[in-house]
Parts: structure tokens; C-alpha cells; sequence
């Protein structure tokens, strides 16, 4: 289960400092593990390895034995438990795998096809459900439209709001329209994941909990590990989870009980059971078909092929075949990957919503694999600062536009440094790496950012996560609006897909937003009849046949085109 899908990135900090070995906090599993501290992988968590803060637990996987295990930092603050291999991480949508092999394994028995239409267990649903395939929830192609962001839209938060899976069964029935035709695209959608869930509860006849217990955990004896389907039941050896505030820490943690998208809890040590199995697989029918099933890709209707497969996505990592998935929700953050070829795994779990899980796996996997893996890009290794004045930084500054997600990004110059302004409350500096190429610091991935100049200044603005494109920007001229211009645009709107209604009001020469009893929020003006909110997205407009403003419809990431209309 990811956080709520936000246009604004959250900002990250890590520090890495130097590391007294005897900080590290260890715990010997069943089989006794003897190991002498590696400094060099010691070194990359050395910013989480410290009694005054929550960290993560490592494990390194070879051949299906530990190589390295030890946890950084604390499991409970309050209490003052440190980190071990033992502890129990929430894994966020690391846990859509175990999802994805539990339809796998009903699959196997014939007890479902991967081809059933989602209206077959929803027959209630609209028209569109009948072009959903289960082979498209899982591959994140159906198209509908992710449940964390329409309930964040209706104005329930992920930590501070309950709501059932009763609740977010009716909320997907009452959508009019998936994000795009079934099947024509790949979109990360939470909602897959939790229908996913309730199918394995309807063709099973057991709760989700219940199927992966007697079908996958108890087999591979993952003593530890358990879908959370009950927020008050306790979990022996849990770790809290937190968030970073100006003085330290609060506690970060949610009361939802929904499954299937997220929601496991386990340790490393159970994920080294886990990791085995995909090697000699020990569920369903006890052969490698069920494995190969669930590490291939899927594709579009088109025959395009994409990279996720059954709760797992699989690419490639300095020439080897990866096979991987992270997850964060509330004050966890997790990253497993696989190199199946080296038979190699890392598993990284924290319980910090500042931690970079993926970043830190990746870097231990470097540390192992040095000779095994081909040298990193040398777009990647130039991340050493230059120097730029002022003056030059200037010319990157500037409002830009990324139609395919609708969403705005502003880079702008402050006290002689190029920052990217996600909200007024929300930045991260742009650190000068070459030739038009910025480092975007405090990110859970390396990111980079790198401007495409022309002669009349920058032509796009391209952004690259582990050397992966991520989006392409053009600039745009932002419109200037006064009061008087604002005022055609103030009205109550009601969503029937939400069942919320958005109060939009004008002070000045700001246009504002309510729902509910929330904080009032700024819609900044963009282009057109287009505005925009870092936190909920792109609102365009529409009007109606006299050339009033009719209606507005909602871009916000992984939800598209929702309409609220106007109230009379």
C-alpha cells in the first residue's frame, strides 16, 4: 500500500556519518549466524544507526543463507527495543506479491481463470467492470482508479481517518469510468490490489489472512508473518512506525484494517523462507510453473509488454535481471530485490517515513556484486557538485507542465541555489551535476533532474529516477488573476463518484478551496481555466453551452478525469 498518490514529492533527508561498529544492533536467529561487522555496508546506514532514532533491519541473501544481518537504530522509542533481524515491519505494498501468489495459487487449482471479468464477483458494478480482467488487476492495467487517492480526495487522510473495505467497495462502485480503457495502459492502482484480496475471499471462502496462513506462511514455517487485517491485534516484536518532525519523531502509524494492497507484517528472517521458495517452490503444486507465472511481465492489449508481473516488477540492474518491489504507507518504508541469476537477494526494512529502502538495497547489493555486476552509468557516477553562479542558475527557473500526469513543477533560484517547489512548505534543492544536469537531493531515489536548452531558453525538463525517465516537463507561462477573473470560478461542487462536495470561495486575489472541516487550500492559477494544488492536483474548468462555468475535472495522479459539478 503506497502513501496517498500526491503531484508534490515528499521530502527526504539522509546523513551519512561515520559508524561505531558496537551501535549496530544484532540478534541471532534459529541457526546461529556468526559474523564480524562489514564496515563498508555498515557505513550506508550509518545515518539510521543511532539510540535516539527509528532505523532498518537488513538481511543479505546468498544461495538461500544469510551473508549479512543487523538491524540499525530502534524499533520502539518509547520503549527503548532496538532493531533486529526479528523485528516486525509493516511492508506496505511489498505485500502485494504475497497477494499476487495466492490468486496465482487459486489459479493453479482451477478455482479461478486469470481471464474472469472483475463484474463476475461485482455483478453491482457498472458496465465497466466487465472489461476488467484479473490478469489486469494484477498488472496494474484495469485502469480503476486508486482507492487511497479517491478517499484522500473525499477528505480522509491515510493516519487520521478510518474507513472500511465495505466503504472502498462501494466508493469504486459508485466511479463512472476507469483512468483509461482496460488493458491500453500501465497505472499503479492500490484498488487492484484490494479487489484482488476480496476475490481470494469469495473463491475461497476464507479471509485473505486465513488463505495465506494455511497456503504460503505456514508452509514455508514464516512464523512471523501475517496480513494485518485486525489494527488492535498485537504482534510480538512489531516495530513502530514514525515520522520526522522539526524536534524528533512522532508516532506514524494507520487504524485501517484493508488488506490485499498492503498490509503484511514480517521480518527479515521470514522473508529469507520467502526468498527460498523462488527457488525451490514448496507451495501449490511444488514445481517452478507456479514461479514462472508470477516473475513474467505482463503486456497491453497492444502487445506492448511492461515490467510488472505478479506483485513484482522485473528489470534489469547493471546487467542482471532484478527482480524487485518496494513499498511505503504511513511510517514504513521497504524494498526487497532479487537477482535470480546470482541467486542474490537484500531485504531492507524500516520504520521511518524518511528512509530510502530502494537506495540502500541497491547500495549493499553494489557493495557484494562489485564483480559481478557491469560498472554503474557514467551519467550515474557524475554526481560530483560544480559550480554555478547565480546568474546562470536563473536561466533554469520557471513554471513547467507534464501533460501526460497533469501535474506543474516550478524550479526556482533562492539565496544562490535552483530548488524544485512542489508547495510553499514542500522543496528540494537542485544540485549542479554537469551540463544542464541537476541532483534533486532528499529523494527516496537517485534522482535527476536535466533541462533541455534551446535558443530561447529551456525547451523541456526530464526527470530520471535511478536512470529511469520519469516524466517530461515544458514550460509554460503561468497566468496572472485578480479577484474580478476568480470570481466566475466560486461555487459549491459535488462529486457523486466521492460523495463529497469541494466549497470554492474568493479572498483577494486568491482563489480557495474547503472540504469539509479541512484547512483551506490555495487553487494557483496555471493556464486557460486550468488551476492547480500540490496536494490534490490539476483542476480544469469546463463550462457549459452559454460559456458559464459548468463543471471541474480533477487530474490527481492516480485518479483522472473526475468531474464535480457545479451546484445550482
Amino acid at each position: 500500500m503506497n502513501m496517498r498518490s500526491r503531484p508534490g514529492l515528499m521530502i527526504l533527508s539522509l546523513i551519512f556519518l561515520g559508524l561505531s561498529p558496537a551501535m549496530a544492533q544484532e540478534s541471532e536467529p534459529a541457526e546461529e549466524l556468526q559474523q564480524e561487522p562489514m564496515y563498508e555496508v555498515d557505513a550506508v546506514f550509518a545515518g539510521y544507526n543511532n539510540q535516539e532514532s527509528p532505523g532498518c533491519a537488513l538481511g543479505v541473501i546468498r544461495d538461500g543463507e544469510f551473508v549479512y544481518r543487523r538491524g540499525y537504530g530502534m524499533a520502539n522509542l518509547e520503549l527503548d527495543v532496538p532493531i533486529s533481524p526479528q523485528s516486525v515491519f509493516r511492508i506496505a505494498s511489498t505485500s502485494k506479491q504475497f497477494t499476487a501468489m495466492a490468486i496465482a495459487l487459486l489459479a493453479e487449482r482451477e478455482k479461478l481463470a486469470l481471464d474472469d471479468t472483475l463484474k463476475e464477483y461485482y455483478p453491482s458494478y457498472p458496465a465497466w467492470a466487465d472489461d476488467v480482467t484479473i490478469s489486469q488487476l494484477v498488472h496494474h492495467t484495469s485502469g480503476v482508479r486508486d482507492y487511497l487517492t479517491l478517499a484522500y480526495l473525499a477528505g480522509r487522510g491515510d493516519d487520521q481517518d478510518y474507513y472500511t473495505t465495505d466503504w472502498v467497495i462501494k466508493l469504486l462502485g459508485r466511479q463512472r469510468e476507469t483512468n483509461f480503457p482496460p488493458g491500453t495502459q500501465y497505472l499503479y492502482s492500490n484498488s487492484g490490489y484490494l479487489l484482488l484480496g476480496q476475490i481470494v475471499e469469495q473463491v475461497s471462502g476464507m479471509t485473505l489472512k486465513e488463505f495465506s496462513q494455511q497456503n504460503m506462511f505456514g508452509p514455508l514455517s514464516m512464523e512471523h508473518t501475517h496480513f494485518h487485517d485486525d489494527h488492535t491485534h498485537i504482534v510480538p516484536q512489531r516495530a513502530s512506525g514514525y515520522a520526522p518532525t522539526e524536534d524528533g519523531y512522532r508516532v506514524s502509524e494507520t487504524t485501517l484494517d484493508i488488506v490485499g494492497d498492503g498490509s503484511i507484517y514480517t521480518s527479515v528472517d521470514d522473508l529469507l523462507l520467502w526468498d527460498r521458495n523462488f527457488y525451490e517452490n514448496r507451495l501449490g503444486a511444488g514445481d517452478l510453473t507456479l514461479i514462472k507465472q508470477v516473475t513474467t511481465p505482463g503486456t497491453l492489449a497492444n502487445g506492448e509488454a511492461i515490467d510488472y508481473a505478479f506483485g513484482l516488477t522485473k528489470d534489469e540492474y547493471r546487467g542482471h535481471t532484478l527482480i524487485s518491489h518496494g513499498g511505503a504507507f504511513v511510517g514504513f518504508r521497504a524494498e526487497m530485490i532479487r537477482f535470480p541469476e546470482l541467486r542474490f537477494s537484500v531485504a531492507v526494512l524500516c520504520n521511518r517515513s524518511d528512509a530510502a529502502p530502494s537506495t540502500l538495497a541497491r547500495k549493499v547489493a553494489d557493495h557484494f556484486l562489485a564483480d559481478a555486476l557491469d560498472p554503474l552509468p557514467e551519467e550515474t557516477l557524475q554526481h560530483e557538485p560544480v559550480e554555478l553562479d547565480e546568474g546562470r542558475l536563473h536561466k533554469y527557473a520557471g513554471d513547467f507542465w507534464e501533460p501526460k500526469r497533469a501535474f506543474a513543477a516550478e524550479s526556482r533560484v533562492e539565496d544562490g541555489k535552483l530548488w524544485a517547489v512542489h508547495s510553499p512548505e514542500r522543496r528540494n534543492e537542485l544540485v549542479p551535476i554537469g551540463e544542464h544536469r541537476f541532483q534533486m537531493i532528499g529523494m527516496p531515489l537517485d534522482t535527476v533532474v536535466e533541462y533541455e536548452m534551446s535558443d530561447q531558453g529551456v525547451a523541456s525538463v526530464n526527470l530520471y529516477m535511478e536512470g529511469e525517465a520519469r516524466g517530461s516537463f515544458t514550460p509554460f507561462t503561468r497566468r496572472q488573476a485578480n479577484a474580478e477573473d476568480l470570481a466566475e470560478y466560486r461555487g459549491d461542487y459535488f462529486s457523486p463518484e466521492l460523495d463529497v462536495e469541494y466549497l470554492i470561495r474568493v479572498s483577494g486575489d486568491h482563489l480557495l478551496l474547503q472540504i469539509k472541516d479541512e484547512q483551506v487550500r490555495d487553487l494557483t492559477p496555471m493556464f486557460d481555466d486550468t488551476f492547480e494544488n500540490p496536494d490534490l492536483g490539476a483542476f480544469e474548468f469546463l463550462r457549459g453551452p452559454e460559456g458559464g462555468i459548468a463543471a471541474f475535472k480533477l487530474q490527481s495522479g492516480r485518479v483522472r478525469n473526475l468531474v464535480f459539478y457545479r451546484k445550482p
